[in-house]
């Protein structure tokens, strides 16, 4: 049997136990152990994720260029999922409880657990995202890490006290060898199949009538703003590549998380403009992301948008909302809470300019990342405000589950550090059909065509990735 055949039980038993509540007993936590060692060589991240993902399966990617970090990785050593509202203590919890229970760890190479939340847990969940669950966070068995411009591979095995670790050791072994290799393969062509139909659900005239209704029970005054989403379904020829999707999105935005995250035989990906949190050192680094127009066809027309998007009184009233909040929500937690000085300010995403705020903080001492995540999700740049007046309202006039999507993805460490981002420009591949999604901030004077047009543009760097632009 091989160590990769070896692996597969691991992917499919939860680490984190349920129990009753009146059951008093903790929670099973494995004990994991991990290898790490340096790479001389700078190793194609995708062509490590396409390798490995085919052979192990639940592939992971997450790769920033600002921060110079990008992780790639396969196969489970140890999965965390909660479910329900409660999510994020859950999984906050069975984190906290993993530290100590790393066996062989490198504390100067931070060990990172990838994945993400879904949108709303008290949504109903459509079949397409079943492979999807509320919360999941997963340490790869294979990881690719790179982090001030040096490069790792990191392999990990669950032991408990019933492993034979000689058994152990010569698996471990035998998957460093394997992930060497993957290490070694070059980029391959990757295909795009040809796009035979793209729908719109619900279509423009439904989804723009959505909108009306929406400005209706803004101006009776249920919420003061709700984020509405539409989807678009491709549909190939082929199978869409996740690898092709994501090798188009690094190369024409470079400036975006690029994220993917697979469950099944779906995948999860997109390249987001906008961080939810980061968390390192104490440090608190969070981005308000709200206000949209084009980028225009050259420099003076793109110019000349930013211009009338800093003008915007709606656009900076859409803004400031989320900023508020933000601060708001920031200030019972942390200290020093500040703003960016001279914000907004435009920033270009590959085809869209938005109106961006940074905020910094300082979270006191064995804060956890989570914990913010939990209370800055959803903002109003993706729900609304107030949150829960707002969230309630999407799940009365969407028509489409969310799933993941607009949902924190990311990854953290046992000690609490990590980011998580947005999970915007991003879209669902599950064989032959993708669905993408995009949403629209909507306030008073808002207008359902030019919301639908703001959507349409948001679209366009995912249909690119997928052949459809």
């Amino acid at each position: 049997m091989t160590p990769m055949m070896q692996l597969a039980p691991v992917a499919s038993t939860p680490i984190v136990e349920e129990r009753p509540a009146a059951d008093d007993r903790p929670r099973r936590i494995a004990r994991l152990v991990t290898r790490v060692e340096a790479l001389r060589g700078v190793p194609d991240p995708l062509a490590f994720l396409a390798a490995a993902s085919e052979t192990l399966g639940s592939g992971v990617f997450w790769s920033q260029r600002s921060s110079g970090i990008t992780l790639a990785g396969a196969g489970i050593a140890l999965r965390l999922t909660g479910h329900g509202p409660s999510r994020f203590a859950q999984i906050g919890e069975a984190l906290r409880r993993l530290r100590g229970s790393i066996i062989g760890d490198d504390d100067a190479i931070p060990f990172p657990l990838l994945g993400g939340f879904a949108f709303d847990a008290d949504a109903p969940r459509s079949p397409r995202w079943s492979a999807f669950p509320d919360g999941e966070l997963t340490a790869p068995a294979v990881l690719l890490q790179r982090y001030d411009g040096l490069t790792y591979l990191r392999v990990t095995l669950p032991v408990d006290i019933d492993t034979d670790m000689e058994e152990c050791d010569e698996q471990m072994q035998a998957l460093v060898r394997q992930a060497r290799a993957w290490c070694d393969m070059p980029r391959g062509a990757s295909q795009r199949p040809s796009v035979v139909e793209a729908r719109s659900f619900p279509s423009q005239s439904a989804w723009e009538a959505t909108v009306a209704n929406a400005i209706a029970r803004i101006e009776r005054g249920d919420v003061a703003k709700v984020v509405l989403a539409r989807e678009e379904r491709l549909r190939g020829t082929a199978p869409f590549s996740p690898i092709a999707a994501l090798e188009h999105l690094r190369d024409a935005d470079p400036s975006s998380t690029h994220f993917a995250l697979q469950a099944g035989r779906s995948w999860f990906l997109g390249a987001t403009p906008e961080r939810l949190v980061r968390l390192q050192a104490g440090r608190v680094d969070v981005t308000c992301l709200a206000g949209s127009i084009g980028i225009g066809e050259n420099a003076v027309e793109r110019a000349e948008l930013a211009r009338r998007l800093l003008a915007s009184a709606k656009d900076r009233e859409e803004h400031e909302i989320v900023v508020r909040s933000t601060m708001q929500a920031l200030r019972q937690v942390c200290d020093r809470v500040e703003r960016a000085p001279g914000t907004p300010r435009v920033v270009a995403a590959r085809a869209v300019q938005h109106l961006e705020t940074p905020v910094t903080a300082t979270l006191p001492r064995n804060g956890q990342i989570l914990g913010l995540v939990e209370r800055l999700h959803p903002t109003p740049a993706v729900g609304g405000q107030p949150k829960a007046p707002a969230v309630a309202l999407i799940r009365e006039l969407e028509t489409r589950d969310r799933g993941w999507y607009a949902g924190p993805v990311g990854w953290v460490t046992p000690d609490g550090s990590g980011e998580f981002d947005v999970a915007i420009r991003s879209a669902l591949l599950s064989g032959d059909t993708a669905s993408l999604f995009a949403g629209c901030g909507i306030v008073t004077d808002s207008r359902p065509a030019a919301e639908y047009a703001e959507t349409d543009l948001k679209l366009r760097p995912m249909r690119a990735a997928l052949g459809s632009a």
